[in-house]
């Protein structure tokens, strides 16, 4: 692959390291792997990660104000990195997925600030599960009710009171963006999971062919 196509990707990725030799060691050795090799999957989820999140910042641009439909191309994202990394390729599972990829991808530490950021009207904390499930219901309402307005994160630093679902955001878009890219990252540094299906199917064509 040539030079351009790591800059394509090193602009999205190098905000979220510490310098931009850091980007470039995540991005340029992804980019030389081919199709066959054990971890060419990591190199689609880095392109998919970029593309999907790139939607999401894209809709405010045609949709000022709107933040449903970014929060539902970040959750899409999550889902698919997540199933990736399993190696899933089968039908459904997907609020299961999208739970996995900030329970299996996001520190300990990631977690706790993700969730001090949502509370109850009560100002009651919530678990990483429930407020991972409170966003998943924005994506089902938007996806299978068409309903893509009324929900928002925190605007300007004052927490934002939803009433459908029922808590406080102190959490803002891009801040939740971040969590969706680190976790990405993390996805695709960690490739493959074990166990993982995919690489138990290449591994068994190896032996096969190796016979």
């Amino acid at each position: 692959m040539g030079s351009g196509n790591v800059e394509k990707w090193l602009r999205f990725y190098e905000p979220f390291f510490d310098s931009e030799q850091e980007a470039v060691a995540f991005v340029a050795p992804l980019e030389e792997l081919r199709l066959g090799h054990p971890r060419h999957t990591a190199k689609i989820m880095m392109h998919q990660a970029q593309r999907l999140v790139s939607l999401a910042d894209d809709i405010p641009k045609i949709r000022k104000g709107n933040e449903t439909l970014p929060l539902l191309f970040l959750l899409v994202c999550a889902e698919h990195i997540a199933k990736l990394s399993d190696g899933f390729d089968g039908e459904g599972k997907s609020r299961a997925y999208v739970r996995n990829f900030f329970e299996w991808f996001l520190s300990k530490e990631q977690q706790e600030e993700l969730t001090l950021g949502i509370t109850t009207h009560e100002r009651k904390p919530v678990t990483l599960r429930e407020a991972i499930d409170m966003f998943y219901s924005v994506r089902c309402d938007t996806v299978h009710e068409g309903k893509y307005w009324g929900f928002h994160f925190q605007d300007g630093g004052t927490p934002m009171l939803s009433c459908d679902p029922d808590v406080v955001l102190s959490l803002s878009l891009q801040e939740f963006r971040g969590f969706v890219v680190r976790g990405c990252i993390q996805a695709i540094n960690t490739y493959p999971r074990v166990p993982n299906k995919a690489l138990q199917r290449t591994r068994s064509k190896q032996r096969a062919s190796e016979r």
